[in-house]
């Protein structure tokens, strides 16, 4: 498929956001085009979030009184099928104008949308291309899955430290895609769950964001680090990576006595969540060895 059929099809598809198989396959490929079904679906979520113009809608009835009004001249289906569509048709053109060209009220705030999801949904594609053993799947979870998450981080709007993080997993997944490598994979997973604890330490305010990072966090220490731990040891490495090994576990011992200390602060739905973390009794300052 060329760029022109490519675009040809986003442009007729009823959601860019979810291309077919063919379709998936040439946007992971091609950059130019993937910037262009990122757009289409954020126009297409634009659309479909703006409400329809009172104006519109007194149009739309007068219309079909004026239908209902006309003498009961034999009228084709098809004629009327044709109506309709040109109606809809200056319905959605119209709405996406004003979705698109008036700006926002000066005093209306910019809300973050749909940080934990994208961020949620990003954790779990990267955790299940690592534990895909074979090249082919890896390769398939790429073409199915970076279009379609690639333009829910472009359409929606991210706090700051979320759309650095979201992209940090995106480029992530590309690269997991296309190798396999457990100990590098330890290591970035572990890096993952550092960071998602300093999130998790800095969200105590809010239960439900809480209890998602507390669960993302477990995730990815379960599926992530210690399972690539796991492959690498069973494999024979060399030296270096030996080394590479042995700090990793010591590194992931001293995550995991910050770990129990994050614990202590956050809500207790979301402690529940925290892998291999043990509270310790009122009045202690030492942390867990």
């Amino acid at each position: 498929m060329n760029c022109d059929a490519a675009r040809d099809r986003l442009l007729k598809s009823d959601d860019p956001a979810l291309p077919d198989a063919e379709l998936a396959e040439h946007l992971a490929a091609c950059p130019a085009c993937r910037s262009v079904a990122a757009e289409a679906a954020g126009l297409e979520a634009a659309v479909r979030a703006y409400p329809t113009p009172p104006s519109v809608l007194v149009r739309r009835d007068a219309f079909l009184a004026r239908l209902a009004a006309t003498s009961p001249r034999p009228v084709k289906v098809r004629h009327v099928a044709a109506a309709f569509a040109a109606l809809a048709a200056c319905v959605v053109v119209a709405v996406a104008a004003v979705a698109v060209l008036r700006p926002p009220p000066p005093d209306t705030p910019v809300v973050a949308q749909a940080s934990s999801n994208v961020v949620e949904e990003l954790v779990e594609w990267n955790l299940k291309l690592s534990e895909a053993d074979e090249p082919a799947a890896r390769e398939k979870l790429v073409r199915d899955r970076l279009p379609v998450l690639q333009a829910a981080i472009e359409s929606a709007r991210l706090q700051a430290d979320d759309q650095e993080l979201a992209e940090q997993l995106l480029a992530q997944g590309r690269k997991l895609g296309s190798a396999a490598d457990p100990v590098d994979e330890a290591e970035a997973f572990h890096v993952l769950a550092d960071t998602l604890l300093v999130k998790l330490d800095t969200s105590t305010a809010d239960p439900t964001r809480s209890v998602t990072l507390a669960k993302m966090y477990s995730e990815v220490v379960d599926r992530g680090v210690d399972r690539n731990l796991e492959r690498a040891e069973k494999q024979a490495l060399k030296v270096e990576k030996q080394v590479r090994v042995q700090d990793l576990r010591k590194a992931k011992k001293k995550q995991a006595a910050r770990a129990a200390a994050v614990a202590e602060r956050i809500p207790e739905p979301a402690r529940e969540h925290m892998k291999g973390t043990k509270v310790r009794p009122k009045g202690s300052n030492k942390l867990p060895k």
